[in-house]
């Protein structure tokens, strides 16, 4: 039986799949048929979310938004179960507006197999939007795994031996993960006889607590492959620094949030964070997660590739937030919801700028980076600024989102956690700037002037100016504005951190609705 009620749920999900097979069967000759399609199919799944956000305004504000969609019988373990509440809604808009600019950057970058690009591309975020959509667990483990399945030769795209080893390393450690994520719903059926989160919400507390911790590990060995959390990080590197740009923008700045939502929608809402602090589980992965962040730090310091210090840097990113999403406060969880958001803009600004920027270099490495920072100034600048962001800089957006991460540590007196904040910010300062003096070097010889030099003036600027310069603009414009206004996102993170802190809200709506 399906309820017709709330479809724009399933929408999200469909309209992604329907362009990516509208994508394979349409000819790479009709270049602008397809780029109507592309750019009118991300319009739309923005439109959606938005329309969402908006029409319902006043019970998100109020923190009793809820939507509910399903397929099949309320009673059948099996039954496909969609739900948005608060916090899926953020992480959707949030998700899917980082997308739609990657998007209109990715129709210039990409030209080559262009259809092919996209119609992968669509299906990954038809299994993001269906990961944080989805309220049982069995479709949640479809959908990391077509996660996995669709990326993978995303980052084997350019077909060549690195990128070749990157995506089979990343299938297999994906595949892992998703065998561990696979046992733990297959012990909770046997346990429960169902899968609904809602479901297997209100009675998880009537297993056995030996039976609770063996599904609580191994849903943590799951989600911390995902995440990239030392010491199963190296796959992480390698993988998010051998595709495309758009793809590195797409592995890093958005991906790792969805593992970061379904961290949090497993360890919050379908397992209380009671039984996870009565094993004392939650202070052995902190003390993890921070040692991860030190470490993911200090290899993007020794790194002489760029997009692998990058990648290494977002180790070191997700490590913090990890940690202090565990501190288990209202504090630490503003902080880490607000860094996530900063991480996501940040990070998919640099991976972009990264890409427009070493078009025509011969590789990533430090040594090819010389006089990069004479061609496309006014870019350069931008991927500076950011740069200034990801360390922490003021006023900047990842200023202030890591100040309320280092508060929320000191709140709770975690002094460690703290230093971690402030010796990540130190060492990131470093490794940045040895790209960016690399970067505005010069070679020897009046020929550099005119390959390299760019006229910064008002004409030169608007006339170069094009599609990805802008989305590049746009994600720095807004790193910038919201250093300034990130009082913005105060409401709808307070409405997302009071769906972590009451589920029992999401677990009644559920199952009365």
């Amino acid at each position: 039986m399906m309820n017709w009620m709330n479809i724009e749920l399933i929408l999200l999900i469909l309209m992604p799949i329907l362009t990516a097979v509208m994508l394979c069967f349409s000819s790479e000759s009709n270049h602008k048929i397809n780029i109507t399609i592309t750019l009118t199919s991300i319009s739309l799944e923005l439109y959606f979310i938005t329309a969402l956000l908006v029409s319902n305004f006043a019970a998100v504000k109020n923190a009793s938004f809820f939507l509910q969609y399903t397929i099949g019988r309320a009673e059948s373990p099996f039954v496909i179960n969609f739900a948005l509440d608060n916090l899926s809604l953020f992480f959707s808009l949030i998700v899917t507006a980082a997308v739609f600019l990657i998007v209109i950057f990715s129709v210039k970058y990409v030209e080559d197999r262009a259809n092919q690009f996209f119609a992968l591309f669509f299906l990954v975020l038809a299994a993001i939007q269906g990961s944080i959509l989805t309220a049982d667990l069995f479709t949640l483990y479809l959908f990391i795994e077509a996660i996995t399945i669709f990326t993978t030769p995303l980052i084997a795209f350019k077909k060549n031996e690195t990128t070749t080893r990157a995506a089979l390393q990343y299938l297999f450690y994906g595949l892992i993960g998703g065998v561990f994520f696979f046992i733990s719903i297959i012990l909770i059926y046997f346990e429960l006889g169902t899968l609904r989160m809602a479901e297997v919400a209100a009675a998880f507390v009537n297993i056995e607590p030996g039976m609770q911790l063996t599904i609580i590990i191994f849903f943590l060995l799951a989600l911390l492959i995902k995440l990239g959390i030392f010491p199963i990080h190296f796959w992480l590197p390698r993988a998010h620094s051998a595709c495309p740009a758009p793809i590195s923008a797409l592995l890093s700045g958005v991906l790792l949030k969805v593992y970061l939502y379904i961290f949090m929608r497993i360890f919050w809402t379908v397992i209380s964070f009671t039984i996870l602090s009565r094993f004392q589980l939650h202070h052995f992965i902190l003390e993890l997660a921070l040692f991860s962040s030190l470490v993911g730090h200090l290899f993007a310091l020794q790194s002489d590739n760029l997009k692998k210090m990058l990648a290494y840097s977002s180790i070191g990113h997700i490590g913090m937030i990890l940690a202090v999403l565990l501190l288990n406060t209202k504090a630490a969880f503003y902080g880490a919801i607000l860094h996530i958001i900063a991480h996501l803009l940040m990070k998919s600004a640099l991976f972009l700028s990264t890409g427009y920027l070493l078009q025509t270099t011969l590789s990533y490495q430090i040594s090819d980076l010389k006089g990069v920072g004479h061609k496309n100034r006014s870019v350069f600048v931008a991927f500076i600024i950011v740069c200034l962001a990801t360390i922490g800089m003021p006023p900047l957006f990842g200023f202030v989102s890591k100040w309320y991460v280092l508060l929320a540590f000191l709140e709770s007196q975690h002094y460690f956690g703290a230093f971690v904040v402030g010796a990540g910010s130190l060492i990131a300062l470093i490794y940045y700037l040895r790209y960016i003096s690399q970067a505005y070097l010069t070679f020897k010889g009046s020929e550099t002037v005119s390959i390299w030099q760019e006229n910064l003036s008002f004409k030169e600027f608007f006339s170069s100016f094009n599609a990805m310069k802008a989305v590049i603009y746009l994600f720095t414009f807004l790193i910038i504005f919201f250093g300034f206004s990130f009082k913005f996102f105060s409401m709808p993170i307070d409405t997302a951190i009071f769906e972590l802190l009451n589920p029992q809200k999401y677990i009644d709506l559920v199952l009365g609705g």
